[in-house]
């Protein structure tokens, strides 16, 4: 299940922001502790951070940043999915869930050699 914000919760997290985008640090693809501070005015994202929208009580003012769309991207394509495929890969571990053996087949039995016709002419 994903918690989405609300509607109030937007907006006081728009109105804390100032109309800046909020990214801070290595996670959204900045220097550490470096603040990307771009006008919100092309575009406003709204993101869970620190707990993920999965996560129960995520939707609160606390946990919302509102950030610019390029830092979004870059922070949910090099830091979310991959720590998702790696939640998931843990808890399949941990149940015993694998992925399918390669099963190895035997083939087709090979026929046996058969020479061909204009072979056996010109030995006659």
């Amino acid at each position: 299940m994903r918690y989405e914000f609300s509607k109030p919760v937007k907006r006081a997290a728009l109105k804390r922001s100032d109309g800046l985008c909020e990214a801070v640090g290595e996670v959204y693809g900045l220097p550490f502790g470096q603040r990307c501070n771009s006008p919100l005015s092309h575009g406003v994202e709204f993101d869970h951070w620190p707990i993920p929208a999965t996560d129960a009580g995520s939707d609160t003012l606390d946990n919302c940043m509102t950030v610019c769309p390029s830092c979004h991207r870059r922070k949910t394509s090099s830091y979310d999915i991959p720590m998702q495929a790696k939640g998931k890969r843990v808890s399949d571990n941990h149940l015993g869930i694998r992925q399918p053996s390669r099963l190895q087949s035997r083939g087709f039995e090979k026929r046996p050699k058969q020479h061909s016709a204009t072979r056996a002419m010109r030995e006659k």
